[in-house]
């Protein structure tokens, strides 16, 4: 089979967006390009660009020119080049999307790798990146949100190739040690997999700049090897300071009959002033994005009014509902990713660029920013209100995107201006705007009807608005833009205290201000509803059987979270960026007041708090009776109960499936399917029946299931509901039923146990199986290594990630330790042929856990890695020890796999210590009353020194990482296996 070239993109393209899969929100290539057409020149050119010398600082492509295809030059330089090219990229946006078109694009690429015949160029792709004994894709693609949405082991190997889209908190938290909604102790593998090995492209880049500075500042203070720091590219449509490397289009583009087409899309734009008083201002501006809404609707186009606020898309909404039911949507990021997919399954398709056109009545597409960046839309007239330059030309992108609007006249854009509006979102960018376009524009009337005149407006294609921005005087275009905020200094002493994950020190620095600037409202929240019981100290029982998912969230500023909950008035007035809202507006919300939240983080972690005590990054569930959400997404001024779909969220990307038998997922399925909600009564009534007569038989009710739903053939993107259920009913053998007939709730699961909730010592014991303590030893020792070689790793640096893999758990042989794994039974302990570091106990019975722990006699919250560590320091003293290996690097390795000992590991008194039997029948004096290695933050420093911040976390990722991935699949050594 020849080898990968350069010259081999271009059909690598063609064949990664082939027509035959289904279009879905976003699928296809980027930027709307035609399913499987030939690249763009500036693509070719920039995998050139590469190939040859690295990546540029800037790519400068307009909207519409397919920016998104950066993916699959990333991926196909991996491809060519493994050694030089990162393995992992993160496409980063700081908008709140309503389509997630980067992670659908990457979606399509990872789908066409793993059906690619091997003998295609796309098939010799996908070989180059697939990890030899891997028994995942050779490109994993995830979607970073807030809460716990994806399994927080979101890539399971160091070495495999990943596409990851998140926004600039939830990505640049994790890369800076303090992933949001992520435990402390799994915060160093996230900061690992984000700061080592990856290209982390931040989209849209004026609104990322404070993040952007603080990444690049951060690595030029931090001896992490050069060779395995991020490379950090920013992208943008908009014009601005171009320092550093710039990769742009050029002339020949216009000989790409596709671009060429979309760089001279026909359309229009024309200025209007709305007269109004400050306090009218709201309802004059809703009226007339309505009115002109109205005017410009012709038979069968999409009308398209983008706002600044949620509040104001509301207000628009309305108005065009009252006249056109039935023929208007909502379109805000500010939405449960559950509702988002319905509201997709029902519109998208009529609004998507390349849809067939016909006749019909018109649509009206309201939004707010959640269109500019990650949605294919296409719409044949716009209406707006004045914004920043760069976010009118976002908007402007979405306006006859593809340049195949029907019929000779140009797409007409509207922009709206009242000078009585408060600046909101932009500041004052929005009134220099309306200056700016007054120069190049005529000045629509103030007064009588909506009438655009047939001829004059100005020129916005995508081409002539490239050409008009470049003209501008660098402080006017620094006045037409977003007010930047003002970034801290990245002080070294900022990264020691970041790195220091646990125990996390008090004061710590928040990370907010390095993401966004200090002057923009802090970070985000994420807001689940649930339906739960009336006492508030049973909530996170409530809640920990169905953890939180992300697709069942709402991300706002935590000071909207804060205003609505405590009806302060203002909390549905923000826009859809990442950071900062608008104004408070006057007047407090109707309805009852919401009491406390339950603030969760995991099952073992779960507290309930005022509205005060709500902090950027956490995750609150709210009950569902307060209201505040609709179909729509974020209402604050709602007091109807929301519906709690904790259910559907759970067939959206989980390893396993697991929902609640009851009315929680019957009323969830109701709102879309009576008919299915009415057969899911019956089967969860005889569900119960057979508990009570304990003769449970989840075979059967997976066949009931797929009798109620049929086999879905063709069917490659079912809605939620029907995700869900017939990942269920598809489980047959594999279906179980949890709880008795007592329980308020059962639940059927397809959860095969084997993966622990986090990664915790106690759950890391448990599996399916007993395992010996030498088996599993040697099983991460050998994928450790692999790991370690597969990233270049010296071999000195290998041999320590080794030595400490095959040490780890040394601690285990605690006799305690090792009662608890037989089930609390120390007389089982003391007769085994062999210690045990997998107990065999189910891993989704915690109830047999704690009750083996009880009984063992071990010390409340003892951690085995600190004898781990005291063995290791014991058998480095070998003189026999033939290995050239870095003994703090071991030592350290060894005491931080489960995330502690950075730089500490908790003191726990051991009141009853004992004599530990080491490797080899070794008699070890360790005494395990010596829970804390008091030189830990010494040597923690100066390995951070040593090898990087990220770099010593990646080497902790590595050796966590093997841990959890043959725990996960009860791998033992071979001699064991035999």
């Amino acid at each position: 089979m020849s080898a990968l070239t350069a010259a081999d993109f271009p059909e690598f393209f063609r064949q990664a967006h082939q027509p035959t899969r289904p279009a879905s929100p976003g699928n296809g290539s980027p930027g709307g390009q035609p399913a499987g057409p030939e690249p763009f020149r500036w693509q070719a050119r920039l995998l050139d660009r590469v190939i040859d010398g690295g990546w540029p600082t800037l790519v400068d492509v307009p909207t519409g020119l397919g920016k998104t295809a950066v993916i699959d030059v990333a991926v196909f330089a991996a491809a060519l080049d493994g050694v030089r090219c990162p393995r992992r990229v993160f496409f980063v946006v700081d908008r709140r999307l309503v389509v997630d078109e980067a992670y659908e694009h990457a979606r399509a690429v990872s789908a066409a790798l793993a059906t690619a015949d091997p003998a295609s160029v796309a098939g010799r792709v996908a070989a180059a990146l697939r990890i030899p004994g891997d028994d995942g894709p050779a490109l994993e693609v995830t979607r970073m949100r807030g809460g716990v949405t994806w399994s927080w082991l979101w890539l399971e190997r160091p070495d495999r190739h990943a596409v990851i889209t998140g926004t600039v908190d939830q990505i640049g938290s994790r890369l800076f040690f303090r992933g949001y909604g992520v435990g402390d102790n799994l915060r160093p593998i996230d900061a690992a997999l984000a700061g080592t090995d990856s290209l982390i492209i931040i989209d849209e880049a004026h609104l990322s700049e404070a993040f952007a500075m603080s990444a690049q500042a951060a690595f030029e203070q931090d001896t992490t090897p050069p060779a395995a720091r991020p490379v950090i590219v920013t992208m943008s449509a908009s014009p601005g300071h171009r320092a550093g490397s710039v990769h742009a289009i050029s002339d020949d583009e216009d000989s790409h009959p596709v671009a060429a087409r979309r760089l001279h899309a026909a359309k229009r734009l024309w200025l209007a002033d709305v007269p109004a008083t400050r306090r009218s201002a709201d309802q004059q501006m809703a009226d007339a994005h309505a009115a002109w809404a109205q005017h410009l609707a012709v038979d069968g186009s999409v009308v398209g009014v983008i706002v600044n606020t949620v509040a104001r898309a509301r207000a628009v909404f309305e108005r065009l509902t009252a006249r056109h039911p039935d023929r208007c949507v909502l379109l805000t990021g500010r939405a449960r990713a559950v509702d988002r997919q319905y509201l997709l399954h029902d519109w998208y398709g009529q609004i998507r660029a390349g849809r067939p056109r016909g006749p019909g009545g018109p649509l009206f597409v309201v939004a707010t920013q959640t269109i500019e960046v990650g949605a294919n839309i296409d719409l044949d007239a716009l209406v707006t209100e004045t914004a920043s330059l760069p976010a009118l030309l976002q908007r402007l992108g979405r306006l006859n995107r593809l340049g195949e609007l029907p019929g000779s006249r140009p797409a007409p854009a509207v922009v709206l201006h009242a000078d009585a509006d408060t600046d909101g979102v932009y500041g004052p960018a929005r009134s220099a705007l309306r200056q700016w376009l007054a120069l190049h524009t005529v000045l629509l009337p103030r007064a009588g009807q909506p009438a655009l005149p047939d001829r004059g407006g100005l020129d916005v294609s995508p081409a002539a608005l490239r050409q008009l921005t470049r003209t501008i005087d660098p402080q006017v275009a620094d006045g037409l833009r977003e007010p930047r905020a003002y970034t801290p200094v990245m002080f070294p002493s900022v990264l020691d205290t970041w790195a220091s994950t646990s125990p996390v020190p008090c004061p710590d620095v928040p990370v907010d201000p390095f993401l966004h600037g200090i002057d923009r409202d802090p970070g985000q929240v994420s807001i689940v509803w649930r339906d739960l019981p009336g006492d508030a100290r049973q909530w996170a029982a409530a809640v920990s059987i169905l953890p939180p998912t992300a697709e069942e969230t709402i991300e706002v500023p935590v000071a909207a979270a804060r205003r609505w909950l405590t009806r302060a008035g203002g909390a549905d007035d923000i826009g859809d960026l990442d950071a900062g809202t608008g104004p408070d507006t006057d007047g407090a919300s109707a309805g009852p007041r919401p009491g406390p939240v339950l603030r969760y983080r995991s099952r073992d972690d779960a507290d309930v708090i005022s509205a005060a005590d709500v902090r950027p990054g956490d995750l609150i569930v709210v009950p569902a009776v307060t209201g505040g959400c609709d179909a729509f997404g974020w209402n604050p001024g709602s007091t109807r109960p929301v519906l709690d779909v904790a259910d559907l969220a759970a067939g959206m990307g989980r390893r396993h499936v697991t929902v609640r038998l009851g009315p929680p997922l019957i009323a969830a399925v109701s709102s879309h399917d009576e008919d299915l909600a009415a057969g899911l009564t019956v089967l969860t009534a005889r569900v119960r029946q057979d508990i009570a007569d304990g003769q449970p038989a989840p075979g059967t009710y997976a066949g009931w299931l797929h009798d109620l739903l049929g086999d879905g053939t063709g069917d490659s993107d079912p809605l939620p509901h029907l995700a869900v259920l017939r990942r269920l009913a598809r489980a047959k053998t594999r279906l179980r039923i949890i709880g008795d007939a007592e329980a308020d709730i059962v639940l059927l699961t397809t959860g095969s146990g084997n993966y622990p909730e986090d990664d915790t010592a106690a759950g890391s014991s448990l599996a399916a199986r007993q395992i010996s303590l030498r088996g599993h030893q040697d099983a991460v020792r050998a994928r450790a290594r692999e790991f370690a070689e597969r990233l270049g790793l010296g071999k000195s640096v290998a041999d320590s990630v080794a030595l400490a893999a095959r040490w780890h758990d040394e601690g285990k042989r605690d006799p305690r330790f090792q009662a608890m794994l037989h089930g609390g039974d120390r007389w089982a302990a003391a007769a085994a042929e062999d210690p045990l570091a997998k107990s065999g106990i189910d891993p989704s019975d915690r109830a047999a856990m704690r009750r083996a722990r009880r009984r063992s006699g071990c010390p409340p919250g003892m951690r085995h890695e600190a004898l781990s560590a005291q063995i290791a320091r014991r058998l480095l003293d070998d003189p026999d020890l033939d290995a050239d290996v870095d003994r703090d690097l071991v030592l350290h390795l060894v005491a931080s796999h489960h995330g502690r000992s950075r730089p500490l590991l908790p003191p726990i008194t051991d009141p009853e210590p004992c004599r530990v039997i080491g490797r080899d029948t070794a008699t070890l004096d360790v005494d395990t009353s010596i829970t804390v290695d008091w030189s830990a933050p010494s040597r923690f420093s100066d390995l951070n020194q040593r090898y990087g911040r990220w770099g010593l976390a990646r080497l902790e990722a590595i050796v966590r990482l093997a841990d959890i991935w043959c725990s996960a699949r009860e791998e033992s050594s071979r001699e064991e296996d035999q």
